[in-house]
């Protein structure tokens, strides 16, 4: 079971909307990550590469990176807004693999908004080795997401 959240992290009322996303987040859980710092505009967080996290060529599968680094999309892309904010598109470019046993750490940061739109970027981080780039589009909606 992982601790969601550090003890440094402070739920300011304008972060309520985000946090409630991340009570709610089971992935969290499942990749065993912290949120490290959320702030307006910015999500970090970090996890352990486990094997039960490895592709078959013993690292980290690319999918859980992504998946991390969504989760912290979503933090930077919610974290100011109301209304549900969800990821409309996406890409990751990987640079160096994630090893078992290595800490990974992911800094989210949202760089530009307009309308219902936001763009938002994810560095993903082996000590001061940067692995991984992610880099999503988001579209605020009136409505959450169901999971039907």
């Amino acid at each position: 079971m992982c601790n969601r959240y550090a003890p440094s992290v402070d739920f300011t009322p304008d972060l309520e909307h985000t946090k409630a996303m991340y009570d709610n987040d089971a992935t969290l859980e499942f990749l065993g990550a912290t949120i490290t710092r959320l702030e307006p505009g910015l999500a970090e967080g970090e996890f352990t590469v486990e094997p039960r996290h490895a592709n078959g060529f013993g690292g980290c599968q690319g999918g859980i990176l992504f998946t991390f680094a969504d989760a912290l999309f979503g933090g930077a892309a919610n974290s100011r807004r109301t209304d549900p904010t969800v990821t409309a598109q996406s890409e990751m470019i990987y640079l160096t693999p994630a090893k078992i046993g290595r800490t990974i750490r992911g800094v989210a940061r949202e760089r530009h908004t307009w309308g219902r739109n936001g763009l938002s970027d994810v560095t993903l981080y082996d000590g001061d080795t940067v692995i991984a780039e992610y880099r999503g589009m988001s579209r605020t909606t009136s409505r959450p997401p169901t999971g039907n």
